[in-house]
C-alpha cells in the first residue's frame, strides 16, 4: 500500500494526515495555524509526525498549497498569508529530498482541489472547474482527465475577471477585478465604501466600522436589512458576470464551488449566480454545486498523487457511447 504524506497549505490553516492515492485516510487530521516564516520547518515536522503514526514507509508526499506554485520544481513561489505575511520561493522539493529522500507533489490548491473532485467527487462532467470564493477568489480547471495548467503553471486567476468600474477597487493593480469586489475582504471593502458614499438608512451603519466584516453584512442581510441585502444583490451580479466569463472559456459541465464565503452562504451565493448567470451566458450553463469534500486540501493532495499513478479514467462521453 502506498501511504502518502498528504499536507494542505491555507492562507490561515495548515492541515496534515496520511492517506492512499484512493483517497483513504490512514491517521487522524492534525490543523495548526500556517506559519509564514517558518513553514519549510512546520513542513519538516508534519512529515517526520506522519511517519511516526505510520506502520509503513511514506512513498511520497504531496501538498496542495495556496498561493502561486510550481509543480515541476516543488516551489512555493509566492504564498499570502492572512495577516499580511508573504513569503516568496520555499523549495520544498528540495526540503522533501534532502531531509526524507522522497518525492514531493505540489499543486495549487484550486487545481488539487478540481482534483479532488473529478477523482473522489460524484462527476458526471467531462469538463469541470472548482471555484474558490474565500479570503481569496481562484479556480482550477481539469478537462477531459487534462489539467489545464497555462504556460507558466498559472492558469485559474479568476479573481483578476473584471466586473467593476475602471476607477473601482482593485485587485493585484487590475481595477474592478473580481477578487475586489466578491471575496471575503472584497464584499466588506464594497460595503463600507457604498456607505461612505450613500446616506441610505441601514442597520449596517450601527456597527463600528471597524467591526463591521463579511459575516456580519450576510448576518444584516438574513435579518431583513434592505440595504445589506441590496448590497449583496449586486455581489450577486458580480459572481454571476465572473462565473459566465469561466463559463465561457472552459465550457464546463460542472462548477463547484469552495471557500468561506461560498460555504458559509451556499444559499444565497447559488441562488445569486443562477439568478443572474443567463444574462452574461453564451454556452450553456453548467451545473453549479458547492463542494461536498471535506478537508480539499488533504484529499486534493492525494488527488493529486492518484492523477499522476492511476490510468486516467474513461470520458463521460465515453462511457456513455459504451453504454
Amino acid at each position: 500500500m502506498a501511504v502518502i504524506a498528504a499536507l494542505g497549505i491555507g492562507g490561515t490553516h495548515f492541515q496534515y494526515a496520511a492517506g492512499t492515492p484512493e483517497g483513504e485516510l490512514l491517521t487522524e487530521t492534525w490543523t495548526e495555524p500556517t506559519e509564514a516564516r517558518r513553514l519549510e520547518q512546520q513542513v519538516t515536522d508534519a512529515i517526520v509526525r506522519l511517519q511516526a503514526e505510520c506502520n509503513e514507509d511514506l512513498f511520497a508526499v504531496a501538498v496542495a498549497s495556496k498561493g502561486l506554485v510550481d509543480p515541476k520544481t516543488g516551489t512555493i513561489e509566492l504564498l499570502a498569508i492572512n495577516g499580511g505575511d508573504t513569503i516568496e520561493n520555499v523549495e520544498l522539493g528540495r526540503v522533501v529530498e534532502d531531509r526524507f529522500d522522497l518525492p514531493l507533489y505540489l499543486e495549487n490548491d484550486c487545481t488539487a482541489a478540481v482534483l479532488a473532485e473529478y477523482h473522489f467527487g460524484d462527476v458526471q462532467a467531462d469538463s469541470v472547474v472548482h471555484i474558490t470564493i474565500g479570503t481569496g477568489i481562484g479556480a482550477g480547471v481539469i478537462d477531459r482527465g487534462e489539467i489545464v495548467r497555462g504556460e507558466s503553471n498559472f492558469a485559474g486567476e479568476v479573481g483578476g475577471i473584471r466586473v467593476g468600474p475602471m476607477d473601482g477597487l482593485e485587485w493585484c493593480g487590475i481595477p474592478g477585478a473580481w477578487e475586489a469586489y466578491c471575496s471575503g475582504p472584497g464584499i466588506c471593502h464594497y460595503v463600507k465604501d457604498r456607505l461612505r458614499t450613500e446616506a441610505r438608512e441601514s442597520r449596517l451603519r450601527d456597527v463600528d466600522a471597524d467591526a463591521l466584516d463579511t459575516p456580519i453584512i450576510f448576518e444584516m442581510a438574513d435579518r431583513g436589512d434592505r440595504v445589506a441585502n441590496e448590497y449583496l444583490e449586486e455581489i450577486s451580479r458580480f459572481n454571476a458576470a465572473a462565473i459566465a466569463t469561466v463559463s465561457n472559456l472552459y465550457n464546463p459541465g460542472l462548477i463547484t464551488l469552495g471557500g468561506g464565503v461560498a460555504l458559509n452562504n451556499e444559499a444565497r451565493i447559488i441562488s445569486g449566480i443562477t439568478r443572474h448567470l443567463d444574462d452574461y451566458l453564451v454556452v450553456e450553463p453548467p451545473l453549479i454545486e458547492a463542494t461536498e469534500i471535506d478537508m480539499l486540501g488533504i484529499y486534493g493532495a492525494l488527488a493529486r498523487v492518484h492523477h499522476k499513478t492511476a490510468a486516467p479514467p474513461a470520458s463521460i462521453s465515453q462511457q456513455r457511447v459504451s453504454r
